[in-house]
């Protein structure tokens, strides 16, 4: 049973529901549990940001989703984040909250009553992040699937992972030669060597490139190699060429046959001190390989699935946006950036505090994932941008949310104390857009404004201008 909503939204669950009880029976399994527990319990979740348990909104504790209860009614409320996991018999797709539905303009009647939702946004967030190559999405009549996505994130994994260099392992290896050098198979040399023609059977163990890691990898290309419409991501840029071409270079014992074995050879989670990166590509290795029936998990209540925080994507694509004009982007999984709270500590460690964009120390900016009311600040969000214009002694504080409507710029107003202004700033997620490129072509032009309202700040700081936006 296939469930689809939308970030931040409730959806009841009644009778209207196909098998609305075992839905709720399943998603009890995940309801209300942390993110973090449930990575544990369930390793075949992915989870982005991919080290979630740094990230400063605090991922780890939130759930995916709520089940909540009353006499009349069960209620499934999603937060920010989005994307697909499926448990027993039950799929929850959660899109954004900016997938919009429309009808197809047509001449078959039946086409032009047929209601398409497509999350455009979503796949351009994700395209912009991570780097991936969704090329046209030219299968618009289908909602994009976890198999999709899958492969679509699939190269940034390989080249993560390989840029740390190719995995290899000991491998007991075998060998009937001259060249000695390893414990005798006394049985097999008995076999194979008498009479004695100066080759010696023997087993050492050596360092291999072709193990079950790079195997699972082989298997995965091969795969996504007999999708049509998707092999090309193995070529979207040379980068992934190059590390495909390594993959299938290493990994001569390859067979098509071997697929189970090697799946059942990593149902162990990667784990090495070094070669840290691997652990998602095995994840969603894994993940595209048991999507095409390959299910040989013995516990029938492990969830699967793709998850993005829609928090921290936001705060990445923005990123894309402000960086070329001068903003850093401080990050606290990474411990870069950001800025002490205490000039000198008498006791204890210092602590910091990273907001989201900064630049040159004086325009301090926070991205917000959420629905903002165009003239009021929520009192925790307003606490928050205030603290951090006192640390860095800034002039200029403000916030930037997506809209589904048209792009907003507002002073919010004056400050008393050291002085300064906080400003509010929307951007325009574009609507009843009936192809991903003119989806593109749309938020393309709402960036441009947003990008040259934003660069306009930092003339008014140097400046010392004040005056209202409208």
């Amino acid at each position: 049973m296939m469930i689809v909503t939308t970030d931040n939204t409730p959806l009841i669950l009644d009778s209207n529901v196909p098998n609305v009880n075992q839905v709720i029976a399943d998603l009890s399994l995940l309801a209300s549990k942390s993110i973090g527990e449930l990575v544990t319990a369930h390793p075949n979740l992915l989870i982005f940001p991919t080290h979630f348990e740094y990230n400063e909104d605090d991922i780890a504790s939130k759930p995916i989703f709520e089940l909540k209860v009353s006499e009349s009614q069960i209620v499934l409320e999603t937060g920010n984040i989005m994307g697909f996991i499926g448990v027993k018999d039950t799929q929850l797709t959660i899109q954004s909250r900016f997938a919009r539905a429309f009808v197809v303009d047509s001449d078959d009647e039946a086409d032009r009553e047929e209601a398409i939702e497509e999350d455009y946004f979503l796949h351009y967030m994700l395209q912009k992040v991570l780097c991936i190559n969704l090329f046209d999405l030219k299968h618009s009549r289908n909602q994009t699937n976890l198999f999709d996505f899958l492969v679509y994130l699939f190269p940034y994994f390989l080249k993560k992972a390989l840029s740390q260099g190719l995995y290899k392992e000991y491998q007991k290896k075998t060998y009937n030669d001259g060249n000695l050098k390893g414990a005798i198979n006394i049985k097999t040399h008995v076999q194979r060597n008498l009479p004695f023609r100066g080759n010696v059977a023997y087993s050492v163990r050596e360092h291999s490139f072709d193990n079950p890691i790079s195997q699972l990898i082989r298997h995965t290309i091969e795969l996504i190699k007999q999708q049509p419409n998707l092999r090309d991501v193995l070529h979207s840029d040379s980068e992934t060429l190059d590390f495909v071409n390594l993959i299938v270079q290493h990994t001569p014992s390859y067979h098509a046959r071997d697929r189970h074995n090697i799946i059942n050879t990593n149902r162990k989670p990667f784990v090495h001190p070094y070669f840290t990166e691997y652990s998602g590509l095995q994840k969603i290795c894994l993940q595209i390989l048991r999507y095409e029936g390959l299910k040989y998990a013995n516990n029938d209540d492990k969830a699967h699935g793709i998850l993005f925080d829609g928090a921290w994507l936001w705060e990445e694509y923005l990123n894309t946006l402000l960086r070329p004009i001068g903003y850093d982007h401080p990050t606290n999984n990474t411990r870069q950036g950001g800025i002490k709270v205490y000039a000198q500590k008498f006791s204890g460690n210092n602590v910091h505090r990273y907001p989201d964009f900064v630049k040159d120390n004086s325009i301090v900016l926070d991205a917000k994932y959420k629905r903002m009311k165009d003239n009021e600040i929520n009192r925790d969000d307003l606490n928050q941008v205030l603290s951090y214009l006192f640390l860095y002694k800034a002039s200029i504080g403000g916030y930037i949310a997506p809209s589904d409507k048209t792009n907003l710029e507002l002073k919010m107003g004056l400050l008393n104390g050291f002085g300064g202004s906080i400003y509010k700033f929307k951007l325009a997620i574009p609507q009843k857009v009936v192809s991903y490129q003119a989806f593109k072509k749309a938020i393309a032009e709402n960036e441009a404004q947003l990008v040259k309202s934003i660069d306009e700040l930092s003339d008014m700081q140097s400046s010392n201008e004040t005056f209202v936006i409208i």
